[in-house]
């Protein structure tokens, strides 16, 4: 039988892939799932969530036939520095992603309304009533060098990799406005607050949450940022955050859990 998130994902990709015309005009994003994909996301993220210490990569090239190939080929681009920055691309391209999901929540009775800083980009409500609000992310390049860059390692008291720690967060100043204003005025209320996920990389596929408290909490138990960004020429045309957190994937909610969540508000 299919993990129920994985054929939520597979419905999400359908849908986004049939109704194009309707997330954006200027350029196309079509998105795929394989069943390495779905080997991936069952070995990597299903069997490992909330273990001890993340496996490392040479045990799941062992057991996912293709993985070790899928590797090979896709960690020398990611490899690459990336010396230009197109804030206007990347732009566009993170805005196909959140017009997609908020259409797809919609079929599903849940509305999405954009909101101004310093609330969280996203208001949702479900029939009227404000059930929560997110954030949204998405990660297709994995932090390849995870295992040798990343000295903070909490919650683990072990190595860090790019399956479980490539869904980055910008910190600063916009994170801690943001901060001040979930706990001053949307978590009293009891109004859940989440960072949301679309991880598209070439092992796993999928969404993830994670509760803004959590984020939080994984935030305050570092001495500081885990990583700072190399500059990049795009960096001096409009200032861009280099500064990053990683929280583990592997303690996340699933797709379905956070719509479920949702619904039982």
């Amino acid at each position: 039988m299919m993990n129920e998130d994985i054929a939520l994902y597979k419905e999400l990709i359908a849908f986004c892939n049939s109704h194009q015309a309707e997330i954006e005009t200027k350029f196309t994003e079509t998105l795929d799932y394989s069943e390495l994909n779905e080997k991936c996301y069952e070995e990597m993220f299903f069997k490992c969530r909330n273990i001890e210490a993340p496996l490392p990569v040479k045990h799941f090239k062992e057991i996912i036939p293709g993985l070790a190939e899928a590797y090979s080929v896709n960690i020398p681009k990611y490899l690459t520095p990336r010396n230009r920055y197109n804030k206007g691309m990347d732009i566009q391209k993170g805005d196909w992603y959140e017009k997609g999901l908020k259409l797809f929540l919609s079929t599903k009775g849940i509305e999405v309304t954009k909101m101004g800083f310093p609330f969280p980009d996203f208001e949702v409500k479900i029939g009227g009533r404000v059930v929560g609000y997110y954030e949204l992310k998405y990660i297709e390049a994995p932090f390849v060098l995870a295992s040798t860059k990343m000295k903070e390692t909490y919650p683990y008291n072990s190595t860090r990799y790019d399956y479980e720690a490539s869904l980055t967060l910008d910190t600063g100043r916009k994170m801690d406005e943001q901060r001040a204003k979930i706990e001053r005025d949307l978590l009293p209320q009891g109004i859940p607050v989440h960072f949301l996920w679309w991880y598209d990389c070439f092992h796993i596929k999928g969404l993830f949450a994670m509760s803004a408290q959590d984020v939080f909490n994984y935030h305050d138990n570092l001495s500081g940022d885990v990583w700072t960004r190399a500059a990049r020429e795009g960096d001096f045309i409009k200032k861009q955050i280099r500064t990053k957190i990683y929280p583990p994937l592997l303690n996340m909610i699933t797709f379905s859990e956070y719509i479920n969540l949702l619904i039982a508000q």
